[in-house]
């Protein structure tokens, strides 16, 4: 028998290498296909707010920053607070009793108010774990029974709201009202929220009576909505709500306790 050349053992030996290199890469082929599809981007990210559901063709997208504060006293009602400005952001913030304000600080920080407005919506819990939830965004005509009443003459006798306004008419597409403006005061940004229990079933949740709030920067397409309508409803199922109006952020709060037989009672 012919004993085989040493040239012919190592030429052997690359080939054995180079095959088993080649199993070895086609195991592994279909790893960075399974990878690729979990980092798609364009599947749904559980941080963002705006989701893409469709918004109001006023509304170019919204934000919210979620946080809480424990507080000695209950509070029969949920608030409402319209912040047009940076001044008033500042001030808000200083109010608030929280525990680590980089977020909402950064979160208004971050916020130009020529194109937005935040708004902030506050309920009570029975304790740390609940979280209160934006429900829907909204821009809605303002009713004329909202804006025509309690409307003064000159010689301050009120008008009953039936006369036509002298100041200014809502046209069509691409039209002002007469005092230059696109429209935008007769509509209204229309919230709705509500407090949602989010402990597990097996957590055990320190009862401490906390005020659990969520803020919401709302960015619009052309200039800022300054009328404000939002429901918020409170752990215990009481709905509280609150209109503001362009020329002051105060609120009218009405509250509203709905019995079993679906009757519902204000508490206003």
């Amino acid at each position: 028998m012919t004993r085989p050349s040493r040239r012919t053992l190592l030429s052997s030996t690359a080939g054995l290498l180079a095959l088993s290199a080649g199993c070895i890469a086609d195991g592994t082929d279909d790893s960075p296909d399974d990878n690729d599809e979990s980092d798609d981007p364009s599947e749904d990210d559980p941080g963002s707010d705006d989701g893409g559901e469709d918004l109001p063709e006023e509304v170019a997208g919204y934000e919210t920053q979620n946080y809480q504060f424990s507080t000695d006293t209950e509070t029969e009602t949920s608030s409402v607070d319209l912040v047009r400005d940076a001044d008033d952001a500042t001030e808000w913030l200083e109010t608030r009793t929280l525990s680590d304000t980089d977020p909402l600080t950064g979160f208004v920080d971050d916020t130009d108010f020529e194109t937005s407005v935040l708004v902030s919506l506050e309920s009570e819990a029975p304790n740390p774990c609940y979280e209160l939830v934006l429900e829907s965004i909204d821009v809605q005509p303002i009713e004329d029974d909202e804006t025509d009443e309690g409307n003064e003459t000159d010689d301050g006798s009120e008008t009953d709201g039936d006369d036509e306004p002298s100041s200014s008419s809502t046209g069509g597409d691409g039209e002002t009202d007469s005092d230059g403006t696109d429209g935008s005061a007769d509509k209204e940004l229309v919230l709705e929220a509500g407090v949602r229990d989010t402990a597990d079933e097996n957590e055990a949740c320190t009862p401490v009576i906390t005020t659990v709030g969520r803020l919401v920067r709302v960015t619009f397409e052309s200039e800022p909505l300054t009328a404000l309508s939002a429901t918020v409803v409170d752990h215990e199922g009481n709905t509280s709500g609150a209109l503001m109006r362009s020329d002051s952020a105060s609120a009218s709060e009405s509250t509203s306790v709905e019995s079993d037989d679906g009757t519902a009672e204000d508490g206003s």
